[in-house]
């Protein structure tokens, strides 16, 4: 009887994934992309150099003396063709090297069918589509053949076997590499522009996947339905993409091939497929660094890093915008963003930018810039050169890491190898903090951002902002705001992965040029003290400080709201008793606030109390007799 128990369970067992298809879409829930933010790169090939080769390089390996560039998670790719060429385990052991090296929460992009899996449909004349063979074969079959997708839909079997060996080495699955690639011109172009994309399917002869949108959509149907069903916390990302307008036409179009219309079997439109949206952007190629002047009859041009910053935020702004108009964020699920492809180059040809110090200027602004706009990985564009220096016909050529790598020679890291080390080592695991930020109260040329560790100690990485053409020259001198708890400040620079000096400043003000500096606060004086009432209710923490603390004549109390609040504030002295209430229960709004405390009182221990809805941030505060 026992042993027919066993048989029964190990047969339900077996079933399981088929009675356990996934029955929701990314239109009923979002699951929480977890993990830090992710300081990704693109591999690349470079022979004879192994992949595992290319991680050390990526991550560093101090057993073997390898500094590395900071890199802590990889966007590999595992197409179909070489799978079934070289066999499924040709690259296990490779991915959990990667993990060895510290690389975790990949994004593996994935697609590509052998010959025989090929659609042969001739969508254009010269040319079959380049997706998979009977993807509208039904997805599952009863586990007849011994897996429980339908074998004949070789998709849905080639995500199976992926699943199998390397769902333990993924986060994020991105469905083709740039299936949107324009061959015409038509998806950059804007409403009412003929052959736009935002009215008009893209043809399939015009973009890189020969195929109508709607074939990409059922690739996106069964990528859910496969993954969510054998991993559910692993996530779908479209793309990556590089136009908007193709996101639209994802987002309007079911899988249905007849025109894409919502009918029983193609009940939902593109955006149910996918949690993640992933996008490429090349700010000094999509126009984000120069306007046309309509009186000059030629462009302005903004070839500095910041203006290329700005591109990477408008790029994602105008994807985010699509999604508003279909309803995510609203009343679907928000997206999660990620940027899997991204750089400026180091040397210009043409109009384009191009300096080595303008390109390590651009990354780590980037990265603090993405942080803050909740985009949840970066991957640089390639790890190293395509070409030497003196070869390159193309900026793209000139935009990795380290210096062409097609030899036997050791790496040699460019600068923005160095920026990308020294970024990631020191805020890898923080968290942007958008309050701390505010709190910074950063006046017009002067940028940056806070990010907060585990213990709330933060880090600050501030800049002056460029504004000339073809130049990285800007100086700003910051005073910072008495909310920050500045007496002594370190000073690492863009280089600090290679030279880890700093240097300390004493005051409360620092000159700032156009290259990015991080600031740590070691021993900060007068911080805010939290009491909780409720402990089941989140903790919202208030920038408060008493300053200066002791104080002879005066001190200034200062804090910050986050939102419209109900709050009291006075002063104890040291036996409990009210000497001074600045508010009591009073409704504020969301700012910067700040109140004297003055000679009124006599010298001795008090305790100012600042009471903000239901919590309580109690500073202890010295008043000395003067002189």
């Amino acid at each position: 009887m026992r042993k027919q128990f066993f048989l029964v369970l190990a047969y339900l067992c077996m079933l399981l994934p088929t009675t356990a298809q996934v029955t929701y879409s990314a239109n009923d829930s979002m699951a929480v992309y977890p993990g830090p933010f992710g300081f990704g790169s693109n591999m690349g090939y470079f022979p004879p150099w192994k992949d595992v080769d290319l991680a050390e390089f990526a991550a560093g390996n101090p057993e073997k003396g390898i500094h590395g560039a900071g890199v802590r998670s990889l966007r590999p790719a595992l197409p179909e063709h070489f799978l079934e060429t070289w066999g499924y385990d040709i690259r296990i052991e490779t991915h959990a090297y990667y993990k060895t090296l510290g690389i975790q929460n990949n994004t593996i992009f994935i697609g590509y069918p052998s010959r025989p899996h090929q659609d042969s449909t001739f969508y254009c004349e010269d040319r079959p589509s380049e997706l998979f063979r009977n993807m509208y074969a039904p997805i599952w079959d009863n586990g007849e053949n011994g897996t429980p997708v339908n074998d004949t839909n070789f998709y849905a079997l080639y995500l199976y076997n992926l699943l199998d060996k390397y769902g333990d080495f993924a986060r994020t699955w991105e469905i083709w590499n740039e299936p949107d690639f324009d061959f015409v011109g038509n998806g950059w172009k804007r409403p009412g522009m003929e052959g736009n994309w935002w009215v008009n399917d893209p043809e399939p002869c015009e973009y890189a996947i020969q195929a109508p949108v709607q074939n990409y959509i059922r690739m996106l149907r069964i990528s859910y339905e496969v993954i969510k069903t054998l991993r559910p916390d692993q996530f779908i990302a479209i793309g990556g993409i590089g136009y908007p307008s193709f996101l639209d036409a994802v987002l309007r179009n079911t899988d249905n091939p007849d025109k894409g219309n919502t009918t029983a079997d193609f009940p939902k439109k593109g955006g149910a497929y996918f949690d993640v949206m992933s996008f490429h952007v090349y700010p000094h190629v999509d126009g984000s660094m120069r306007d046309w002047n309509q009186e000059r009859l030629q462009f302005d041009y903004y070839r500095h890093s910041d203006a290329a910053v700005d591109g990477v935020v408008a790029k994602k702004k105008e994807f985010e915008n699509v999604l508003l108009k279909y309803g995510y964020g609203v009343n679907l699920p928000q997206k999660h963003f990620i940027i899997t492809e991204c750089n400026i180059p180091r040397r210009s040809f043409g109009e384009a930018i191009g300096t080595d110090k303008a390109q390590r200027n651009f990354i780590i602004k980037t990265l603090v810039k993405v942080q803050e706009e909740s985009v949840r990985q970066f991957c640089i564009f390639n790890l190293a050169d395509s070409r030497k220096t003196e070869e390159a016909e193309t900026e793209f050529h000139l935009m990795g890491m380290y210096e062409n790598l097609k030899n036997e020679d050791q790496p040699v890291p460019n600068d923005v190898a160095i920026a990308y080390k020294t970024t990631s080592d020191i805020l890898f695991g923080k968290t942007y903090d958008d309050l701390e930020t505010q709190a910074l109260l950063l006046p017009e040329g002067v940028r940056g951002a806070a990010f907060r560790d585990d213990l709330d100690k933060f880090t600050y990485v501030l800049w002056a902002e460029t504004v000339i053409d073809r130049s990285e020259l800007a100086t700003r001198e910051y005073a910072f705001s008495p909310l920050i708890p500045v007496d002594s400040i370190f000073v690492k620079s863009w280089d600090h992965s290679i030279n880890p000096d700093e240097q300390l400043i004493v005051g409360s003000s620092i000159q700032l040029t156009g290259a990015p500096v991080f600031l740590e606060v070691r021993q900060p004086k007068g911080y805010d003290v939290l009491i909780e009432r409720d402990t089941t209710a989140p903790v919202v923490r208030i920038p408060f400080r008493v300053y200066p603390n002791p104080f002879t004549t005066s001190t200034q109390i200062i804090f910050q709201l986050d939102r419209t609040r109900h709050v009291s504030l006075e002063v104890y002295n040291s036996n409990g008793l009210i000497v001074k209430t600045y508010r009591k229960n009073e409704e504020l709004l969301r700012g910067v606030y700040h109140y004297e405390l003055d000679d009124f009182i006599p010298a001795g221990i008090y305790f100012v109390k600042l009471t903000v809805d239901e919590e309580e941030i109690i500073s202890k505060v010295v008043k000395v007799q003067g002189e």
